[in-house]
């Protein structure tokens, strides 16, 4: 028997972009086409990361994105590979929750996304506190390692989805994973 870092009938609190959406490629699309640039996902290794002739980081732009060009941003990402097999089988053990920091005027869009990709979850919080780990739940599956600290203080199972601007030093103690075959492996 393996020894699980999670009971089963646990609740996972689940990122979308970054863990179940792969946003970097969409948004590096932006940068470059739109704004003329020559970025590369691997580029972005900053959370901050400064965005040439941008007054602001790669947040900024994000923000912009979300607002201003919702559905081409978010409907034009890709799922990450092997999402909608590891949740369908998460959720034989688990509740799986959706906890996103996109604007919540563009959740519709998100639903639809996921919807669309056959992602399945059993609940979509619609307020999702800057601090993560004040969302009910026991885990929180997340891309952006301070998230992942913050549910780490509250008591909560941290799972870090590495990302070029993910940092496991920011967050000792999660579990840091590269695919969701890893997560498949670590839970069930």
């Amino acid at each position: 028997m393996t020894n699980r870092p999670l009971a089963a009938g646990s609740t996972l609190l689940v990122d979308l972009d970054g863990v179940v959406a792969d946003q970097l490629p969409r948004l590096c699309t932006y940068l470059n086409d739109e704004l003329g640039l020559d970025v590369a996902p691997t580029d972005i290794d900053d959370w901050s990361y400064d965005v040439p002739g941008v007054d602001g980081h790669v947040g900024t732009v994000i923000t912009e994105l979300m607002t201003d060009h919702t559905e081409w941003y978010f409907g034009g990402m890709d799922p990450t590979p092997g999402v909608a097999d590891a949740l369908a089988d998460l959720r034989s053990e688990y509740r799986v929750e959706i906890a996103t920091h996109r604007v919540p005027d563009t959740h519709d869009v998100s639903k639809a996304w996921l919807d669309d990709h056959g992602i399945p979850y059993d609940d979509f919080h619609e307020e999702v506190p800057s601090d993560k780990g004040a969302v009910p739940g026991d885990a929180l599956i997340d891309d952006y390692h301070r998230n992942v600290a913050n549910a780490l203080d509250a008591g909560k199972t941290g799972f870090l989805m590495r990302q070029p601007y993910s940092d496991p030093t920011a967050c000792d103690g999660a579990h840091v994973v590269d695919s969701w075959d890893d997560v498949r492996s670590l839970l069930l």
